[in-house]
Order: C-alpha cells, then sequence, then structure tokens
C-alpha cells in the first residue's frame, strides 16, 4: 500500500517538476536571445553612427541624426533617441581612447 502511495506521488509530481523546469529553461532561452538581439542593435546602431560621422562630418548633429534613424528604419528597426544617444557616446569614447 506504501509503495502504491509513493508510486502515485510520483506520478503526480513528476510532471509538475517537469513542467516548471522547462518553463524556467524556456525564460532562460527567452531572456538569452533578447540579450542576443540587444547587443546586435547596439553594434548596427554604433556602426550607423560612425558613417553618418564619416559623411557629415564635425557638428551637424541633426543631420546625422536623422540619418541614422532612417537607415536603422529601413532595416526595420526603431531606435529610441536614447539608443542612438548612446551609440554616439561609445563613439566618442573610442575615438577619445584612440587618440
Amino acid at each position: 500500500m506504501l509503495e502504491a502511495l509513493s508510486f502515485s506521488l510520483k506520478n503526480l509530481l513528476l510532471p509538475g517538476v517537469v513542467t516548471i523546469i522547462v518553463g524556467f529553461l524556456c525564460s532562460l532561452v527567452r531572456l538569452y536571445i533578447h540579450q542576443i538581439k540587444d547587443e546586435q542593435l547596439r553594434r548596427f546602431l554604433q556602426r550607423l553612427v560612425e558613417a553618418a560621422e564619416q559623411i557629415y562630418g564635425a557638428g551637424q548633429g541633426a543631420a546625422k541624426y536623422e540619418y541614422v534613424v532612417r537607415q536603422a528604419q529601413r532595416q526595420g528597426h526603431q531606435p529610441t533617441r536614447t539608443d542612438i544617444e548612446a551609440a554616439v557616446f561609445r563613439t566618442n569614447s573610442e575615438q577619445k581612447g584612440a587618440v
């Protein structure tokens, strides 16, 4: 009888535990994919900022900003002003470090 009860508990608990583990693993995978996409967008925006700097030169911030927004939108991205400003900051920081 005790064995039957033990077997019944295992049959009830095991699927629940497996479901929890699978749910947790799916959440981790989604988080990892999101981080990869964020990093890819950061690199993409930084390349656009660098290209805008080459095309427009010093100053002309509004024109460079519009260039980055247009090019990003052509690729299906909707960057925020904060995303672009962060890319500008990283680009400027790298340029100052290289000098």
